[in-house]
């Protein structure tokens, strides 16, 4: 098997550093057949960086091998390539391309303001239309949605391989050429210590069984766990708990900040005091309920006893109609002797009013009864 010709690309893309005749000059020394190029660069001049990538495709025969950190117009190059691959430990930037401001200093009046207003609309509409450009770039030759190619280049993230293959901007990942680090707990402590949130999720695999997994993509689960995320809206009532749009799942797993399981611990706590609030509260009206049941029972036998007319009556009303009747209907008996006389000549020592009260329509019934 013939050996692999291979050229190798680092530095920044440039007129005076990786440039277009550079890269041509390579490709021309190598001669035919198939071809590698291991490129790492954070990128640089997309002018050249779109001519290099055409020299590529016109070769049609140049595998690209991303290696260390990439970013910017590195990753156009290969997209002239007829296959592009990543080792597994490196990194992918893509992101919105620049444009050159030139500051102003010192006091301006009010016209110097409006045109230098005026030029940074100008180079904002060069920016808008530099970022189309790219956005169509990976549209056309990765395959990919605008509308995720506008997601990726805005948030402007470092992700890994294996992301980058997951977004369609790489063919393939190939296996590390170094043996693979481990991330310690003293490891994971120094990045606590730096000020970089430790999500939950990742906490509970950093240990010593985790040997196997690349370091650069266990600091970059941690440093930047929203590179491979996505939000889902649908649990609504722990998202209002923990006051977000939505939680972050990744790889089927729930990533949440120490603050956030707080935030869920003291909810679950206020439901489950006031759960136990309101079964109290249930119970002491339930045994009052009982209590007023049973001394209702107990008054409503005593009632019914006093005439079957009263006990046959169903319903509260009737029953005073009831006992209303029954004292109506009760005979009038006269009094042996006016209140107040010791005898029958004695002068009455009362003011009782006899004749009013004898005038009362139920005493009069009363004494034509008898």
């Amino acid at each position: 098997m013939a050996k692999d010709k291979i050229i190798e690309i680092t530095g920044g893309i440039s007129e005076w550093n990786i440039s277009k005749d550079y890269v041509k000059y390579m490709l021309d020394q190598v001669g035919a057949g198939p071809v590698i190029i291991q490129m790492s660069s954070l990128g640089g001049d997309m002018n050249q960086a779109l001519q290099i990538k055409k020299f590529i495709a016109d070769r049609g025969d140049v595998t690209i091998q991303y290696f260390g950190f990439n970013a910017s117009s590195s990753t156009i190059i290969g997209h002239g390539a007829a296959k592009t691959q990543i080792y597994e430990d490196s990194m992918y930037l893509v992101h919105k391309p620049s444009v050159t401001v030139d500051p102003t200093w010192g006091s301006l009046n009010a016209d110097q303001i409006q045109a230098a207003i005026d030029n940074l609309i100008s180079k904002q509409r060069d920016a808008e239309a530099s970022t189309l450009i790219v956005a169509q770039e990976y549209v056309m030759n990765r395959g990919m949605e605008m509308s995720k190619v506008m997601e990726l280049i805005t948030a402007g993230n470092w992700i890994t391989a294996k992301q980058a293959v997951e977004f369609g901007l790489v063919d393939e990942v190939i296996p590390a050429t170094s043996k693979k680090s481990t991330i310690s707990n003293e490891v994971m402590a120094m990045m606590t210590a730096g000020g970089y949130t430790v999500p939950v999720a990742v906490v509970e695999v950093i240990d010593e069984t985790q040997k196997e997994e690349n370091l650069i993509q266990k600091i970059i689960n941690i440093i930047s766990p929203k590179n491979s995320i996505k939000m889902h809206k649908d649990f609504s009532f722990l998202n209002q708990v923990l006051a977000v749009e939505g939680v972050e799942v990744a790889e089927n797993k729930v990533t949440m900040t120490l603050e956030q399981l707080t935030s869920i611990n003291n909810e679950f706590k206020a439901k489950t005091e006031a759960i136990t609030t309101l079964t109290a509260e249930k119970e002491t009206a339930v045994t009052a309920q009982a209590t007023a049941e049973t001394a209702l029972v107990e008054a409503t036998t005593k009632i019914d006893a006093i005439d079957v007319t009263v006990k046959a009556a169903t319903t509260v009303e009737a029953k005073v109609a009831a006992i209303t009747a029954k004292l109506a209907a009760r005979p009038a008996v006269t009094a042996e002797k006016p209140q107040g006389k010791s005898g029958e000549n004695d002068t009455p020592t009362d003011t009782t009013d006899w004749d009013a009260i004898n005038a009362l329509p139920h005493n009069q019934a009363a004494d034509k009864s008898i």
